[in-house]
């Protein structure tokens, strides 16, 4: 019954309608040597009722009524995210603070811990209405990101992280996730950190990777590339820019804390930054007494300059004072952050 209802439909409004078709080949746009032209008998036209509309105007109304929504949307709705390189470096000027390492949270016994890179101090960050923060990235022994801090004295594989029978042994992924900070705090994979950063569009994760950068940021890059933008890298050494910009990371600070004596010279740093779209350049709290022309050299270059890491709200204004952008912290608690 469907099959003979169209078969009806079709030859009320084509054939006949047109006249029969001429014996030759098929073809659109047919030249009169060969072929005919399809377009004589197939009705291109849009009807309502009775009445022809032609399909050039519809789609011409339908292009306009998508340029007006989109203008719409634009104005309305402006997009979340930063998708340029200015843009990047006023929101560092405009947050001026990076929370370090999560910053300082307390556990459940009431202690006050710093370095955690935890779950818990990850919330109480944005809680406290930061939305930019630095952690610490390091790879398990089965290849598995996850955020700690590597430990100085290496009585353990991460600060603050104890595993059963394990001491300065790297630990698997799951003895990781498996273990406390402190033995209180939850500790967090690369996909809980995820996880977290699309429930919160307007927070950004600046990179600290001691061991292997590249190699993590590959991860990250593979595994979640809708994030990229989210991420600030940082690097250690300039020869690491180029490597970590094929990965599809756009925004990098240049961390100088690891950088050798060479690549702290003013030629050096002049040199870098000016061959780099960097968004940014961090370095310690005693680098521009100790650097005086180097520090010059970065003061003149218009980049965001950052301070690591500052907890004295005196001392964050002495180094704004200095014309210091900004300051790597601990303290999450606006009321003790200079502003």
């Amino acid at each position: 019954t469907g099959i003979r209802r169209w078969c009806k439909v079709f030859y009320e409004n084509f054939a006949a309608r047109r006249p029969p078709l001429p014996e030759g080949d098929f073809k659109w746009g047919g030249s009169q040597e060969r072929g005919f032209d399809l377009s004589r008998y197939v009705d291109v036209n849009l009807y309502i009722g009775n009445k022809k509309i032609k399909a050039g105007a519809v789609i011409a109304a339908l292009v306009i009524l998508a340029v007006i929504a989109a203008l719409a949307v634009l104005v309305f709705i402006p997009p979340k995210g930063i998708y340029t390189l200015n843009g990047c470096r006023q929101m560092l000027r405009n947050d001026r603070y990076i929370i370090h390492a999560g910053g300082f949270v307390e556990d459940e016994t009431g202690e006050m811990l710093s370095y955690t890179n935890s779950r818990e101090a990850l919330e109480n960050c944005y809680e406290n209405g930061n939305r930019i923060c630095e952690l610490d990235f390091m790879m398990t022994s089965d290849g598995k990101v996850v955020c700690a801090h590597n430990e100085d004295e290496e009585d353990t594989w991460a600060h603050g992280i104890v595993a059963q029978g394990k001491t300065n042994e790297q630990l698997n992924f799951y003895e990781f996730m498996g273990a406390k900070f402190n033995g209180t705090l939850t500790t967090m994979s690369l996909e809980n950190l995820t996880e977290f950063m699309r429930e919160h569009t307007d927070f950004y994760i600046v990179t600290d990777v001691k061991d292997d950068n590249i190699g993590v940021c590959g991860i990250i890059s593979e595994d979640y590339p809708d994030l990229r933008n989210r991420f600030i890298v940082q690097i250690y050494h300039p020869d690491e820019y180029k490597r970590i910009r094929e990965l599809g990371f756009v925004y990098t600070i240049y961390t100088l804390y690891m950088a050798t004596p060479d690549e702290l010279t003013a030629d050096a740093t002049r040199e870098f930054i000016n061959d780099a779209d960097l968004v940014g350049v961090t370095f310690w709290m005693d680098y521009p007494e100790s650097f005086t022309e180097s520090f010059e050299v970065l003061r003149q270059s218009g980049l965001p300059l950052f301070v690591h890491t500052v907890n004295d709200k005196e001392q964050m204004e002495s180094y704004i004072d200095m014309g210091i952008d900004g300051i790597y912290t601990d303290v999450v608690n606006k009321e003790d952050q200079f502003f």
